[in-house]
This record gives structure tokens, sequence and C-alpha cells, in this order.
């Protein structure tokens, strides 16, 4: 299929983040396939025998394969938007069979019946969300009554490269798990017991980390 230059405007190239990402989503894997968020997220994450899991934003997939040993009969599925990061993951969930799920999509079109989660996650990938309310109202969705979020996103400082990329892409000030605004989000979608805390993972690395559950 021909591709369509004049589609994305500015002379036929695309914003250099766009062109960036799939590079950006490789060196990602190579970079972020072990991490110590992930194990500090997972433990605080509470996962219960039974837990139907959603990880949002699942990258190389280290966060997926912890939950699905934490617990007895605990069944994931992990969505990505970046086809590097569904293949790492599958291929690290092979040994987990049909338990763990992978899909290649984004968080405002989760592939996931309704009220089918107990739990879902995101570790440091909510700031990433093309429209973060929407994809809030979407994890409302596929959540059970009762069904507890875990939002997660590095503490990034002012100077931080990550805080500069997202004003050179245009915005501002990157709403992320830390943001006041997302509390308010989700007062109006019927979250309740929403607190937020600030921990540090393995590496002395400071994180939001944000809970909620979804009222019965």
């Amino acid at each position: 299929m021909p591709h369509h230059h004049h589609h994305h405007g500015h002379g036929g190239q695309r914003p250099w983040w766009k062109r960036f990402r799939t590079t950006a989503a490789i060196g990602y894997v190579v970079r972020h396939y072990t991490e110590p968020r992930n194990r500090m997220v997972i433990e605080r994450s509470g996962v219960r025998a039974g837990d139907r899991v959603v990880d949002i934003g699942c990258g190389p997939g280290e966060s997926v394969a912890l939950a699905a040993v934490a617990a007895p009969g605990v069944a994931v599925v992990a969505v990505d938007p970046a086809w590097p990061q569904c293949v790492t993951t599958a291929v690290r969930s092979l040994r987990f069979g049909r338990s763990v799920r992978v899909r290649r999509a984004a968080a405002e079109a989760l592939p996931v019946p309704d009220s089918w989660a107990t739990l879902v996650l995101s570790i440091n990938a909510f700031h990433h969300w093309e429209d973060r309310r929407r994809g809030l109202a979407e994890v409302r969705r596929v959540l059970a009554p009762g069904g507890r979020l875990v939002l997660v996103d590095e503490d990034f400082p002012e100077e931080h490269q990550h805080t500069r990329f997202h004003r050179e892409a245009g915005e501002d000030a990157p709403v992320d798990a830390g943001s006041p605004v997302v509390r308010e989000w989700l007062g109006e979608l019927g979250f309740g017991e929403v607190t937020l805390e600030r921990v540090e993972d393995a590496d002395g690395t400071p994180h939001h980390v944000l809970r909620a559950v979804l009222n019965p």
C-alpha cells in the first residue's frame, strides 16, 4: 500500500517525535528490560490469587512476568502501542501459556471486555497516554466494581530530559500520576479510596504511586 505523505502535513514530514518512536521503542526494550521499579510496583500493588490484571504500557514485559507469578491463578492482558514492546513481552511470557495475552493497543481503546479486570496497572507509562482522561474512562469500563487501579510515574525533575521532551512536543506541564487533576478525574469517574504516595525504587529513583478503587 503506498504511503500517503500528505496525511502528515508539515510538507510530508511527520513530527520528529513520531518518526523517533519505533527506534525509541527498540532502544527502550534494551535499556529497560529489567528495572527495579517493576518489582517495587508489583510488590506494592497487592496482586491476589485469581486476579485478572491489565498492564497498560507493559514495555518489555518484566512487570507482566512478575505479576503472573505474584499469586496463584493470575491472568494478565499486557497492552502496549509499540510493536517492539509487544514482541518482547510475548516472547518473555511464553512460559505462562494462555494466562498471559499480549495485545498491541493504546490505553484509550483497551482490547478487554467490560468489567473483566480486577487490577489495572500502568507503570511509568501513564504520562505517555495520548488522552489521559479518556484512558481513565476506558480503565473504568474494563474494571469490575471494587477493582483496583495502580498508576505509577517517575517523579521527573524540571531539568530532566523527559520533561524537556514533553515541552518540545508542545505540552506545558506533562500530566502524570502525581498531578492533582488526575485525582479529580478519578473522582468524576466513580473511583474512591484515592491515595498518592511518593516512593523510591531499589535504585533510589522517586516515583508517584497513585491508587484508586472503582466504587461498587
